[in-house]
């Protein structure tokens, strides 16, 4: 029957809770800590770039940039993040009969007229079979689930291992329609993976402030909003940022143009005590601008 389909948890019960109120209770009281830590953006935000890994490694970065959208409300969330399963060229979103994404939290509901729209846009595909195993956009969702209203209708994309920067040029030019009036858009992307486990061992010494120096090094290129910089500085690095063409989605709208500013970082070296293998996380806002400014 048309509009029976959904997608499917792949990582409950392993990276984050199955059982609802476990789940629920764990995020809630992330929320509540990032907002005594911080008190977040100034002001209203536009896209937040936040972790994907599992709750007890990034779940804390994670909510100091989803704790901003307390009582709030929007049309739609754009999510975008990256495949980490297959290594296709351009992007993907779900089937156009596919309803709702779940999470032991409930059913988020899928914008089906903006997916459909998506999908008919250069570069993009409607499968299903890429957010089957896929973890990125599903670690963001319960943290919205719990921020926002559960009726906020989401749009999921996935950008391809293959995809090159035209490929979010594109992604970008896509999107940006979706994007007028009340709308959010939130890219999941980890920072630094660090270690033989990831092939990338650029640096034996100084192991912990060569890791952050990289890090803030490609933070800074997307707080200043230049597409160009950030590519650039990701290719002269090999930083392996796993969600940086999503990035680039962001940086090539009109909203990275305003800034962006770092909210949280933190590595899993830090938490575990270990640098033999460790991943960053970073949450970073961009301001929506105000009617005024506009």
């Amino acid at each position: 029957m048309r509009g029976s389909r959904a997608l499917a948890p792949a990582v409950a019960g392993s990276w984050y809770p199955r059982d609802p109120d476990a789940l629920a209770g764990l995020v809630d009281g992330l929320l509540d800590r990032a907002a005594e830590r911080a008190p977040g953006p100034a002001g209203p935000v536009a896209a937040l770039i936040a972790p994907h890994a599992g709750f007890t490694y990034s779940g804390a970065v994670a909510a100091s940039a989803f704790v901003s959208l307390r009582g709030r409300a929007f049309d739609r969330v754009v999510l975008v993040g990256p495949s980490h399963h297959f290594g296709f060229a351009g992007a993907a979103v779900p089937e156009r009969d596919t309803a709702v994404y779940r999470t032991p939290l409930g059913a988020a509901p899928i914008d089906r007229e903006a997916v459909s729209a998506l999908a008919a846009a250069p570069g993009f595909r409607g499968d299903d079979r890429m957010f089957e195993p896929e973890h990125a956009l599903e670690a963001e969702l319960p943290f919205l689930q719990r921020a926002l209203p559960p009726t906020t209708p989401i749009v999921p994309i996935l950008i391809g291992g293959g995809a090159s920067s035209d490929d979010a040029s594109r992604v970008a030019a896509a999107v940006a329609p979706l994007l007028q009036g009340s709308a959010l858009l939130v890219i999941s992307s980890d920072f630094t993976h660090f270690g033989p486990r990831f092939d990338y061992v650029p640096f034996a010494n100084d192991v912990p402030a060569r890791i952050r120096e990289l890090d803030l090094g490609a933070i800074r290129t997307i707080e200043s909003g230049n597409a160009e910089s950030f590519s650039s500085y990701v290719a002269a690095t090999g930083a392996t940022i796993c969600g940086h063409r999503a990035v680039e989605v962001l940086l090539r709208l009109p909203i990275a143009a305003h800034g962006a500013v770092l909210l949280e970082y933190d590595t899993s070296g830090r938490m575990t005590g270990s640098w033999d293998h460790s991943v960053s996380y970073a949450a970073i806002a961009a301001p929506a601008l105000r009617p005024e400014s506009r």
